[in-house]
């Protein structure tokens, strides 16, 4: 294996995250796979990977690489991931699950996760439901489409 300093690391990581944020997911993925190669015993670039899926909405495939994450290490950081995914997929006992673990690992606020971990859990207790959040969203745009289209129709029955 070849030995690359941290800093390098990095840079890639950071490359892998402004394809990222281009919406650009093949790069990113091969960026982070990339990475995943380099550092195979950090859960960093396969956390990264799974983002890449989460922002496609491939819940599951993400759910999949967290946990490979998971099996290397155990961190707070892949356990807050994860729950995300899971709340996402649908799955709210296992996002709670993974949430509580996170927290666990994290009960300090040390690395952020557990805290990230802690305001999903609240969210979680509110009722949060991603999948009828989407619906709700969807239902109203298409709403508001409707009464944008209507008034011009209604402007022009004026003149």
């Amino acid at each position: 294996m070849i030995d690359i300093p941290r800093d390098d690391v990095v840079v890639m990581l950071e490359a892998g995250y402004i394809f990222l944020a281009m919406k650009k997911f093949k790069e990113a993925r091969s960026v982070f796979q990339g990475v995943c190669e380099l550092a195979p015993k950090h859960e960093v670039p396969l956390v990264a990977l799974s983002n890449v899926f989460f922002a496609q909405g491939k819940y599951l495939e993400a759910i999949r690489t967290l946990k490979q994450s998971i099996k290397e290490k155990e961190t707070a950081y892949a356990y807050s991931h994860l729950g995300e995914a899971q709340l996402f997929y649908g799955k709210k006992d296992d996002a709670l699950a993974s949430l509580q673990k996170a927290s666990e690992l994290d009960p300090g606020s040390e690395t952020k996760s557990g805290d990230f971990a802690r305001s999903l859990i609240k969210l979680l207790e509110t009722g949060y439901d991603p999948k009828e959040f989407k619906k709700a969203f969807a239902a109203f745009m298409k709403e508001r489409k409707a009464k944008e289209a209507e008034a011009p129709q209604a402007e022009e029955k004026k003149d």
